[in-house]
């Protein structure tokens, strides 16, 4: 699902409820104490000029899209956004405050640090499985994330659009649920994300006899690399 959201803990309470309505509709296995869902961080902001605005048209066109089509799979929180009814925007007044806000918050819950541009952050979200079966303790786990330079990815066409990289993110995210529900993880992300994109550079590779080029295959799966991005205490 798509969220709007303007603090972490408001991400996490909403992402915590979507949670719970979930598994109440699935029966959780006996030997699950720990319920997890790949999450992507959205940092993208709305206030720009040409040519960094265009991906904030995006987001403004594509988000009623990318709440249906991410579903249970994968949830989308766009940080210093608002939404009311069908109407999505960017929460720009005090010069973007909200948003500097939320990226600051999360640089000093991890070691992820925010590019200037439009970065998505995969992280896990967990929530621990009580007596009675009761979700508690809603929380974004950093030991294994993803950290995706969006739009220099895009410079480097190593993706085609923010809509093309929300689709294959989501896409990933659904089959991993489909083969482990509410146990899934970015490091599977990341594995499933490997095995597509490398089989396709390799068909390209051999297509063209270029098999002595093997750095264009680690170069096409470098950004979907899992890093610890957690603060040890």
């Amino acid at each position: 699902m798509s969220w709007a959201t303007n603090t972490v803990s408001e991400a996490i309470g909403q992402i915590s409820d979507a949670l719970i309505e979930r598994c109440s509709n699935e029966r959780l296995l006996p030997e699950i104490e720990v319920v997890r869902t790949p999450v992507a961080l959205v940092f993208v902001r709305g206030d720009r000029a040409e040519p960094g605005a265009s991906l904030a048209k995006q987001v403004v066109a594509s988000f009623g899209y990318w709440n249906t089509a991410s579903s249970n799979y994968l949830d989308l929180v766009f940080f210093g956004w608002w939404k009311d009814g069908d109407t999505v925007g960017f929460q720009s007044h005090d010069q973007g405050k909200i948003f500097v806000d939320c990226y600051e918050e999360v640089q000093r819950l991890s070691k992820w640090r925010y590019s200037g541009e439009t970065d998505i952050l995969l992280v896990d979200f967990e929530m621990d499985v009580k007596i009675g079966r009761q979700l508690v303790n809603g929380r974004f786990s950093f030991k294994n994330c993803i950290d995706l330079p969006v739009e220099e990815m895009i410079a480097q066409r190593r993706v085609r659009s923010l809509d093309a990289l929300v689709h294959e993110l989501v896409g990933a995210g659904q089959a991993i649920f489909e083969r482990n529900q509410f146990q899934g993880s970015v490091f599977e992300i990341s594995d499933r994300i490997a095995w597509v994109r490398g089989k396709k550079v390799l068909w390209d590779r051999l297509k063209v006899l270029f098999l002595r080029d093997w750095s264009k295959v680690y170069d096409e799966l470098r950004p979907f690399a899992v890093c610890d991005l957690s603060i040890v205490p």
